[in-house]
Parts: C-alpha cells; structure tokens; sequence
C-alpha cells in the first residue's frame, strides 16, 4: 500500500518533472488552458476554490490543505497549498485588462520561480523569462531561462530562441502540418529531444511522444483524452527512465468545472483523489 503522503507527491509533481523541454506543451498550449480555465470561473463569478484531498480509502489526506483566491477584479490569484510530503507554497498568478497571464510567481520554503510573459499585438505569446532562486544549507543557485517565439503569418508558431543565463543559446524549430498544429518540436545538438505530437480529427492534442534511446523505440510521454465539451478527461503522464512508471488522472466535471481528480497507479489501483469547492 502506497504511503499517505506518497500520491500527494505524485499528484502536485507528477506532470512538472516531464515538461521541462517540452517548450511547446509547457509554454503555449498549458498557457492557453490556463486563460480558458481563468474565464469559466470569472463567467461564473467564484472567487474560492477549495480542493480537499483523500486517500484511496475514502479518508481525507493527513496534513494537505490547498485553497485559491481570486481578486475581485479576476486580474490576481493566489493559491497556498500546504503538505507533509511537498511543505508549503504560495502560487500567485496575474492577469492584464485582457485577461492575459503577465506574471507568475511559485514560492515554497527554499524555493522561489516567477516567470514575466508578454505578448505581440495579435495575443501570440512573444516571450516568456524565467528567474529561479533556490537556498538551504548547503548551497544557493540563482537561474534565468528567457523563450523568445516568433511565428508565421497565420499565428502559427515556427520557432522558439533559448537563452540560458544570457549566455547559453539555441533555436528550437516546430514543424507544423496542414491544419497548422504542431507535430514536430526539434532541439538541436547532442543532447536536444525531438518531441512528437499526435491529434485527433478535432485537432485536440492527443500524445506527445519521444524517442527512448534505451529501448530504441518511440514513446509516449504524455496522452489525453476529451469529452463532447472538449474537456482534458484523462490524462497518462510515463515517468523518465528504463521502468516507464505511469500514473493515470481522470478528470470529472460538472457546468464546465472541474469537481473530481483521481490518480491510478500504473497497475490500474486508485492512489488518492482531490474534490474542487467553488464558491
């Protein structure tokens, strides 16, 4: 039986640690997500969200507590999430008179990240920069990563700058098909990952897939699933590494809100679950 504490761990990192080059995913489709989220509650005027954990055996999760607030104007949210496993953190996110995220900032005991985004006049995301500090005992680590996207005339996405630390550069190119998604994210170099995303006839994003050079095959690392209103209804996160440990979330929803998030182990055994509360 998996440790009380062990799903919470999965649950609040389970998808960070695989989306670390997968710029596309990362930077503009989670982003777009983000904003569509961002609208239904403010459609619908919440301004509380409380999510409550609890075990596989129905019990409530020992130590987690998570609740968002969100200011009246719908330009500010702040979500304070506490646990045994993880600590405590703030995430706070802020929102232009467009509706757009212009900045968020995810502070936890020895941790801080704030990412500052800004836009071309046509709403595609221009660039994103990204400033990291970390301190304990032991050492102190400062990190700046800067996206730069420049696109076709038709708002399509085709290429994407990375600089490291004002010094470490490289061009990341994105193949488009003819409905204009992207299948291909290529990082050149040695040791740059060629992603592969998959659609359906919706043109809804289905599978991002990698080759794995240890089993010399490709694989997933993410797949989705949708509903008739186009909600994420499944999601499969695979783990890195010769194993491929997967988890499972499926996602219940209710006039447009997500009410249930359950995570399944890779054997198909309930992990623990969440429930939202809006008000």
């Amino acid at each position: 039986m998996i440790k009380r504490t062990g799903f919470i761990f999965v649950l609040l990192t389970g998808i960070a640690f695989q989306a670390i080059s997968q710029y596309y995913y990362k930077d503009l489709v989670s982003n777009q997500q983000a904003q569509s989220e961002k609208a239904v509650l403010q459609q619908q005027k919440i301004r509380t969200i409380i999510v409550h954990s609890f075990e596989a055996d129905k019990t409530p999760s020992e130590g987690f507590f998570c609740e968002k607030q969100i200011s009246k104007n719908f330009r500010k949210m702040e979500t304070y999430t506490r646990s045994y496993t993880t600590g405590k953190s703030l995430l706070t996110t802020n929102y232009n008179e467009l509706g757009q995220l212009i900045q968020s900032t995810d502070s936890s005991e020895i941790t801080v990240a704030t990412s500052v985004y800004t836009y071309n006049p046509d709403g595609t995301i221009f660039t994103i920069v990204s400033n990291s500090h970390s301190a304990d005992e032991d050492f102190n680590t400062a990190l700046q990563e800067v996206h730069q996207y420049r696109y076709n005339d038709k708002k399509q996405p085709v290429q994407m700058l990375r600089i490291k630390n004002n010094k470490d550069s490289v061009l990341v190119d994105f193949i488009l098909d003819a409905n204009g998604n992207v299948t291909d994210e290529i990082e050149p170099g040695k040791n740059g990952r060629h992603y592969y995303y998959y659609y359906d006839t919706k043109n809804r994003l289905t599978d991002i897939v990698k080759f794995n050079v240890v089993l010399g095959k490709l694989l997933p690392d993410f797949t989705f699933e949708y509903d008739n209103a186009n909600h994420v209804t499944q999601m499969v996160s695979v783990d890195e590494g010769v194993n491929r440990n997967y988890y499972t979330w499926k996602y219940i929803y209710n006039d447009g809100l997500k009410i249930i998030e359950k995570c399944f182990s890779k054997e198909g055994d309930l992990l623990g679950y969440f429930e939202y509360e809006y008000k």
